[in-house]
């Protein structure tokens, strides 16, 4: 495990409801590129008990940035054989995903579209977070005090 992933799930878990984890998802692909909320949404079926989960991908640290990219990500869960899968083609294959159901339970029940109020990414440098939101095509930043899962959703503007 990353040790930004130990620092992230330590640093979230106190505002989370759920268990804020590090667990195993295969990559099977077959998704559109850019579009993990609808690529995971599609895959959800009642009857084989398939579920969407979000959370986040922990990229490799950038030494030459000395910052670490959490991602914020949507993928599925077969709840009957309980394993993780991700269809979406640009998932890293050297990420570790973060569980994180409390961004699904905040957002679906304060936003008509949770995927697209949650901020996009998460930087992690010396210790300290920033939101990272991108608004009509174009990045914004914004240095965060602590990981609350309702800061989360607030765009940067």
């Amino acid at each position: 495990m990353y040790k930004a992933t130990r620092d992230f799930i330590r640093d979230r878990q106190p505002f989370a409801r759920y268990a804020v984890k590090q667990v195993s998802v295969q990559q099977v692909g077959g998704g559109e590129a850019g579009n993990v909320y609808m690529n995971a949404h599609r895959r959800i079926d009642r009857e084989r008990n398939i579920k969407i989960v979000s959370g986040w991908l922990v990229r490799p640290h950038d030494k030459a940035l000395n910052q670490t990219e959490i991602v914020q990500h949507w993928w599925n869960v077969d709840a009957v054989a309980r394993t993780y899968f991700d269809v979406s083609p640009e998932a890293g294959r050297d990420c570790e995903y973060v569980l994180d159901m409390d961004l699904a339970e905040y957002g679906i029940r304060n936003f008509d579209s949770p995927a697209d109020n949650v901020c996009q990414a998460i930087l992690l440098s010396n210790g300290r977070y920033t939101m990272v939101d991108r608004i009509f095509g174009e990045l914004f930043y914004k240095p965060i005090d602590n990981l609350e899962t309702a800061a989360l959703f607030k765009k940067v503007i």
